[in-house]
């Protein structure tokens, strides 16, 4: 058993995002993702793997594939079970942003 605290391991760039790496096993990896004011994640996907997102701290947005947004702040949980999903949060806010992403490998 490990056990740590968000508080010690959340990191912030002015230049740009940060993920901080939690967790990893053979199937699973998790990240902090820490997005500062006005930084944004580049578009990209995790294809073989099933996604959660769970915000802890501040606003982001996330542009949803029919071109629409959906707004993540905490207290939500979103699951994703095709990370074939385009996934690039921004953070068009003045406080920083925290969320907990865990990456399970679909591969036996």
């Amino acid at each position: 058993m490990q056990i740590q605290e968000f508080s010690s391991l959340r990191r912030y760039d002015p230049n740009r995002f940060v993920h901080v790496p939690v967790y990893q096993s053979k199937r699973t990896k998790v990240l902090l993702l820490c997005l500062g004011s006005h930084q944004e994640v580049p578009p990209h996907r995790h294809p073989g793997f099933e996604i959660t997102l769970q915000p802890l701290k501040g606003k982001a947005e996330l542009p949803l594939p029919d071109g629409s947004k959906s707004l993540l702040e905490p207290g939500m949980f979103i699951t994703v079970e095709d990370g074939d999903f385009p996934f690039n949060p921004n953070n068009p806010f003045e406080e920083g942003f925290e969320m907990l992403i865990h990456l399970v490998s679909t591969k036996s």
